[in-house]
């Protein structure tokens, strides 16, 4: 008996050659189909050959908030869409991705979520020209270039505040530039915060410039590409080395601008949408 069987079976494997379909799912439009000579299944996806897509899927990047917003009240539905923000402020990042098709609260109704829509906001050009350049060592000649093609980023003091002007801090550049080639002697606090800066020239010991360097100045500029402008604090550094100087700034608790300005597109994310909104990675 057992050898019939094997006959029979070596029989079929040698007559059947054509592949047979077996359990294929026609609604979804995918064949399962068993293919010799080993009879190894394989499976078809043939929704592609439709007229149209059984369902939505797409993973699109929008280049600001209100089409973020608008795709997301197109595609999405208050019931079966979420809305969610990755960021991390000390790195600079801040991210929303809208999951259209995500699972709802019903249980027994899972969904695909494979219908995406990301957005990152676009820094502006004076955000990322500050924040390229936090506590980055600069000569005298190229600190001084760098406030020259900035100084209008600078803020300056409002009533009660003892801040340098845009246009004070240009002098001071333009004091640094003409500095380049003496040799830095001493620094002396003033009484307004600041320091003067004493200079000698390397032929001539006797002659002595002074330039004052103001340790702490505002930034006012923009976060986001065509956002509102944000006040940034800022701080002056300076190092001596071989009687020449190197200088830095560090932006203060930037973070927290960032987070300021982030919690504005985040608001209006939140209320023009009406979606379930979190903060997390959704596929972590």
């Amino acid at each position: 008996m057992e050898e019939l069987n094997t006959n029979i079976a070596e029989t079929l494997a040698r007559e059947m050659k054509a592949p047979v379909e077996i359990g294929s799912n026609t609604a979804a439009a995918v064949r399962r189909v068993a293919m010799p000579p080993n009879w190894k299944m394989q499976e078809y996806d043939d929704s592609k050959y439709l007229a149209a897509p059984l369902r939505k899927r797409a993973t699109v990047q929008l280049r600001t908030a209100d089409d973020f917003i608008g795709y997301a009240k197109r595609h999405g539905s208050l019931t079966d869409s979420t809305i969610w923000c990755e960021a991390d402020y000390p790195k600079g990042e801040v991210a929303f991705t809208a999951i259209i098709n995500d699972n709802g609260e019903n249980p027994d109704k899972p969904a695909w979520r494979d219908h995406l829509a990301r957005f990152q906001p676009e820094f502006s050009e004076e955000w990322k020209r500050w924040i390229g350049n936090h506590k980055k060592t600069m000569t005298q000649v190229d600190f001084a270039a760098f406030l020259e093609e900035n100084s209008k980023d600078i803020a300056g003091p409002t009533e009660g505040e003892n801040l340098p002007t845009g246009a004070q801090m240009l002098e001071m550049a333009l004091g640094f530039e003409a500095t380049q080639d003496f040799r830095f002697k001493s620094a002396v606090r003033l009484s307004n915060g600041g320091q003067n800066l004493s200079f000698v020239q390397d032929d001539d010991d006797q002659t002595l410039q002074r330039m004052q360097l103001f340790e702490r100045f505002q930034l006012g500029i923009p976060v986001f590409r065509n956002g509102d402008a944000y006040r940034v604090d800022a701080r002056l550094r300076y190092r001596v080395r071989d009687a020449k100087l190197t200088f830095h700034y560090e932006l203060v608790r930037f973070d927290k601008v960032l987070e300021a300005a982030a919690d504005s597109v985040i608001q209006a994310i939140r209320e023009k949408t009406g979606n379930p909104f979190f903060f997390g990675n959704p596929f972590a």
